[in-house]
């Protein structure tokens, strides 16, 4: 009886840690994740830049959303150039707008390599160029990563 026994809290002291080895994170509730957001709209248009950091990679993303009337009129393909700081991204050939007239794209860069920190003002300028007109944003930050 006590080979039962004392297997059985073996296996229980087993399960139990075993059971707690993957544990869910929990942020505390002044945690700010590494993130950088920046927002702009303007008469036909609106865009978002954002920047997030996970582990060792950035992820960055730009949405461009037509929001001005559609008319009888072909909106796109559209080109776009955004500049910051030392910062600069650009279609490298006319982009068709999706869905609800649309435009993403993201990319992955090693953090190592590039720096999540805003340029020094916080401003980035987005210039779309489209059949229907030329606009330039100016992306502001809404996030707060410090």
């Amino acid at each position: 009886m006590k080979p039962k026994v004392t297997t059985l809290i073996v296996m229980v002291i087993l399960l139990a840690i075993a059971g707690c080895d993957k544990q869910e994170q929990v942020l505390p509730q002044n945690h700010s994740p590494n993130e950088l957001v920046h927002f702009g709209m303007g008469e036909n248009w609106l865009a978002t830049y954002s920047v997030f950091k996970v582990n060792d990679s950035l992820f960055d993303s730009i949405y461009i959303q037509f929001i001005g009337e559609w008319k009888d009129t072909k909106v796109g393909p559209i080109e776009y150039e955004l500049e910051g700081a030392e910062h600069r991204a650009s279609s490298s050939y006319p982009q068709e707008l999706q869905g609800v007239g649309s435009f993403q794209v993201s990319s992955k860069f090693n953090a190592d390599l590039f720096s999540l920190e805003p340029n020094a003002d916080g401003i980035y300028k987005l210039t779309i160029k489209s059949n229907v007109d030329t606009e330039v944003l100016t992306l502001i930050e809404i996030s707060n990563s410090k």
